[in-house]
């Protein structure tokens, strides 16, 4: 089995390699593919998952915590203060591949430090290490990133 991606992009949920029109969420399989889902090289992707915490003036991941152990889905919460109080969260598996990401919003942004929360969903056959970073772009203009490493167990 291959590594499933969900995003959320425009309303839709995304797959690696596939988009999914809404209908997943509603029951349906995921044999109605209709395009494939094209890779940003703008998203820093590590080559294999963190064993340290990365820390951001910007971000700060409140849960889960460095080296928890975390199921699916995987409920990322933290503080951020960035442009647009626009946030990139995502679960890396072992090898540094993404296994899910979302797009959220902090509850305030430009000037203000806001909060966020969100669940992930991800896919994977054993209990591996990984990682889940946030990013977005702090006040300064620079890419702001803040990762804990865990260990991620399959459901």
């Amino acid at each position: 089995m291959g590594p499933w991606i969900p995003h959320a992009v425009g309303g839709e949920l995304r797959f690696a390699g596939v988009l999914v029109l809404g209908c997943l969420l509603a029951g349906c399989t995921a044999d109605r593919v209709t395009e494939p889902l094209t890779s940003s090289s703008s998203i820093p992707t590590p080559s294999s998952p963190a064993t340290t915490a990365v820390e951001d003036p910007a971000i700060a991941i409140k849960t889960p915590f460095v080296g928890g152990e975390v199921g699916t889905p995987v409920s990322v919460t933290g503080t951020a203060e960035v442009v647009d109080a626009a946030l990139t969260v995502r679960v890396l598996g072992e090898d540094g591949n993404e296994l899910a990401a979302i797009v959220v919003s902090a509850s305030c942004g430009d000037g203000c430090r806001g909060t966020f929360g969100t669940e992930l969903f991800y896919f994977i056959e054993r209990k591996q290490p990984g990682t889940v970073q946030v990013y977005g772009i702090g006040g300064d203009g620079e890419r702001a990133l803040a990762s804990v490493p865990v260990v991620l167990f399959p459901p």
